[in-house]
């Protein structure tokens, strides 16, 4: 920690070294520091969060859920521009006592709506998970996005736009902190490709429509892979529907289809993804699904910015610095990780979250969530005994900067 630090200090200092500051340097209205060159060839900000959580459980008649608080992240980043025509990020996540490398990649940029990109990133699947952890709506994302996530992946990638459209594709291998178990041949790699429209886009009113395709081997060469996800809520970290290992698979495909409705302050958006696996002769081929819907409405007037460039929706500014601005919220969330032809029960959930987020400024948020967790008979994972339902509220304090 403390020579992630130093570096970081040295890495101001020889910037600052060598390049005057323009006068454009400073704070930006969405909350954030950036220094810039006289000649506008450099550029460099840095990206500090801390997500500080807590839950507190009702029903939980077996205990097996612990209440409780805890630092959900703890990111620190560096993006620059260098020499006008080349951007690169340095990530890092460094909550719970771990280290964790999060994106690590360089991008030429030469054009103005296209660019290539080569490192450690996001693969191009599901808007939500696209999407920073630091703009999504609710604490914690929907149950597919925990179960389907591709996470970041070493990737070559590119990635074009125009006014209403979007296009991201990438080749991609293993995570830079995945297991390498490949005794016998690369694991984990495959390609992936997005696409998003708003046919309709005017003042006021967005429609936006997307879809997602994916497929890869798994990271094991031993073709195990496991599916699983938390109540979506990190408190108490019990991944309740759990397929646990499933074996001899050779391809996991996974298909995705997005959409959204924005009309000023309100909003609706939703997801359904499919994760199909193709198996060793002998063993059924497999089928799992997932998606959300949710509606978002802003008392205080603020509108869901639409960044075309990304494919997905931008951070929320308040339109009043004093008393910020108040979103209310309401999603639907399932997950089937159980395939009876191939004898597979990870069990079903459903979920239906209550929210409301202030937004006390660009750079400080609080949520606050109730969610009623509904899962089936063969939802065991952690131990949990077979339909456990339950309910409980979370919150999470939110600052970046």
């Amino acid at each position: 920690m403390k020579k992630t630090i130093l570096f970081s200090f040295l890495f101001i200092g020889l910037v600052m070294g060598q390049a005057s500051l323009s006068d454009s340097s400073g704070w930006t209205e969405n909350g954030k520091f950036i220094l810039k060159s006289s000649d506008g060839q450099f550029k460099l900000r840095f990206d500090i969060r801390m997500y500080i959580d807590g839950a507190y459980f009702m029903d939980d008649t077996a205990e097996k859920l612990s209440n409780g608080t805890h630092l959900r992240k703890a990111r620190f980043a560096a993006k620059t521009q260098l020499w006008g025509d080349w951007n690169a990020e340095w990530d890092m996540d460094i909550a719970e006592y771990a280290v964790e490398i999060k994106d690590m990649w360089l991008s030429y940029n030469k054009w103005d709506n296209a660019m290539f990109k080569l490192g450690h990133y996001k693969v191009p699947f599901g808007l939500e998970i696209l999407t920073s952890s630091r703009i999504i709506s609710f604490p914690e994302r929907a149950y597919n996005a925990l179960a389907f996530k591709l996470g970041r992946r070493t990737s070559v990638g590119y990635t074009q736009w125009g006014n209403k459209w979007h296009f991201s594709g990438a080749l991609f291998a293993q995570g830079m902190d995945d297991d390498k178990n490949q005794n016998t041949e690369e694991t984990g790699n495959g390609f992936a490709a997005r696409f998003v429209v708003a046919p309709i886009m005017k003042e006021g009113l967005l429609i936006h429509l997307g879809g997602a395709f994916a497929q890869h081997a798994p990271n094991d060469d031993k073709g195990v892979i496991d599916f699983n996800a938390e109540p979506e809520t990190k408190i108490g970290d019990i991944e309740i529907v759990d397929t646990d290992n499933i074996f001899k698979v050779n391809t996991i495909t996974q298909t995705g289809l997005e959409g959204a409705l924005r009309l000023k302050s309100l909003s609706l958006q939703g997801e359904v993804m499919q994760t199909s696996l193709t198996r060793e002769e002998g063993y059924s081929d497999a089928s799992f699904v997932g998606g959300y819907g949710f509606i978002s409405w802003f008392v205080t007037g603020e509108t869901r910015p639409w960044v075309v460039s990304e494919g997905e929706f931008g951070q929320v500014l308040p339109n009043n610095k004093k008393w910020g601005a108040f979103e209310l919220l309401a999603r639907f969330s399932h997950l089937n990780l159980s395939d009876e032809k191939a004898i597979i029960y990870g069990g079903k959930a459903n979920n239906i979250t209550l929210g409301l987020n202030w937004y006390v400024n660009p750079n400080i948020r609080f949520y606050l969530n109730y969610a009623i967790v509904d899962n089936s008979t063969n939802a065991t994972g952690g131990g949990v005994p077979g339909d456990y339902d339950f309910s409980y509220v979370q919150f999470r304090t939110l600052v970046f900067f």
